[in-house]
């Protein structure tokens, strides 16, 4: 009697596992309950409260201290990248791309994970404070998010132009196109996630029975399609298609520089004679377009390795429901960490720059070490150069009157 009744708890709790989030709170309501560990006590099994594990602790501490930190270095590392590449778009294309990209990082990182950090340490969200809120934070962390990711696409698209076609190169990758490219990403995900402006709002958190709060959440009729459908789109659109496009053109690019590379190598070697001039020419373009290159292709890979953990625990989540705490409190641990790490790639792109680019580590100093010009040394300065003008051209006047009085010629003015 004792087995048939232990058989019977089990498929219980085993179809109560097996229940979507609303199901749970209606059964927990009708039951007159207020949480899921008095739901499965009351059908006697024993629940070890969920903070008393050590995963599930190392996640609350991740969410208290990393954030802070990855906001702050991030805020100073997309600030100077932007505006080191602002004052440089007008010299190559690619820097139209990459100051918009640190722009769309740092929105980022304050609709998202600064967000994430102040819920974390004092319950508030400013997401579920009003309908006008919940629908706006919603729209803008989706797009600023995606736009951040197709920006790196577009860029890579431009750097796989420049090294594969570069005859094309030329008419396509032109700063005035880039402007307007730009854009197209950008706009393009907003019309995507426009529906975000009706289809959340503030809802009654149903679940919370001991403290009624209301939450930012799908509205009813949308439930489904933001829940269910819209999960995979974005997970598309922020993560699987960028991540196969990355990586195949990124493959191309690699393959194509190591072609370049041996080319190179072969031309040094074959002829000496009557070439250095134009060879040295030559190598110092290659060479700026193969840094380039190569600081792209960081970025790049950045991205692939940093933001496929989130894909993974988006599968698993989908596929997959915890059994026991221990089980979810490991799962919150690695959604933490996957989250942190998508949160990174918009964080250290500044440190990627620097490690690959010279140039750039040479404008970050110069913007960072220069010094306010003194005005009385500027007007010393500029009269010693006038003193010293009116000096050249006297010498030039009595040179130019002797060459005259020889050739019997009237002098011209200097």
């Amino acid at each position: 009697m004792d087995t048939d009744k232990q058989s019977t708890i089990q498929q219980i709790l085993y179809q109560i596992q097996q229940m979507n989030q609303e199901e749970r709170h209606r059964l927990i309501l009708r039951l007159n309950l207020s949480s899921e560990e008095q739901l499965l006590n009351f059908f006697g099994e024993p629940v070890v409260p969920i903070e008393d594990f050590t995963s599930f602790r190392v996640h609350k501490v991740l969410l208290l201290y990393v954030p802070p930190i990855m906001v702050l270095v991030g805020t100073i590392g997309n600030i100077l990248s932007f505006t080191v590449f602002r004052t440089n778009t007008g010299k190559v294309s690619t820097y139209t791309y990459l100051s918009a990209l640190a722009i769309m990082d740092l929105l980022v990182l304050y609709i998202g994970l600064l967000r994430l950090w102040i819920a974390q340490l004092s319950d508030f969200d400013i997401k579920d404070q009003a309908n006008w809120t919940c629908k706006v934070v919603a729209f803008l962390g989706y797009v600023c998010s995606d736009s951040s990711v197709w920006l790196i696409v577009a860029v890579t698209v431009e750097r796989y132009i420049a090294v594969c076609f570069p005859l094309k190169a030329s008419n396509l990758c032109r700063m005035r196109k880039a402007r307007y490219i730009v854009f197209v990403p950008i706009l393009a995900l907003c019309l995507v996630n426009f529906h975000f402006l009706w289809t959340v709002q503030l809802r009654f958190d149903e679940s919370n029975t001991t403290n009624p709060v209301y939450i930012c959440d799908a509205g009813p009729k949308f439930s489904d399609l933001v829940n269910e459908v819209w999960v995979w789109v974005d997970a598309g659109i922020y993560s699987f298609v960028p991540f196969v496009i990355l990586l195949i053109l990124n493959g191309r690019i690699i393959q194509k520089v190591c072609v370049a590379k041996n080319e190179r190598k072969q031309l040094i070697t074959a002829d000496r004679n009557g070439c250095s001039n134009i060879r040295s020419k030559h190598s110092g373009t290659g060479e700026v377009s193969r840094k380039l290159t190569m600081m792209l292709l960081m970025v790049s890979f950045t991205f692939l390795l940093t933001t496929l953990p989130m894909n993974i625990i988006l599968i698993m989540t989908k596929s997959w429901n915890e059994q026991n705490q221990q089980q979810r409190a490991d799962f919150y641990l690695a959604k933490t960490v996957s989250e942190l790490l998508m949160y990174l790639n918009h964080t250290i792109n500044f440190f990627l720059y620097c490690i690959s680019g010279r140039k750039f580590r040479r404008q970050i100093l110069s913007l960072l070490c220069r010094e306010v010009p003194n005005h009385n040394e500027d007007t010393t300065l500029a009269a010693t150069r006038n003193i010293a003008l009116s000096k050249c051209n006297d010498a030039k006047f009595k040179v130019l009157y002797r060459s005259t009085i020889r050739n019997n010629t009237p002098p011209s003015s200097v």
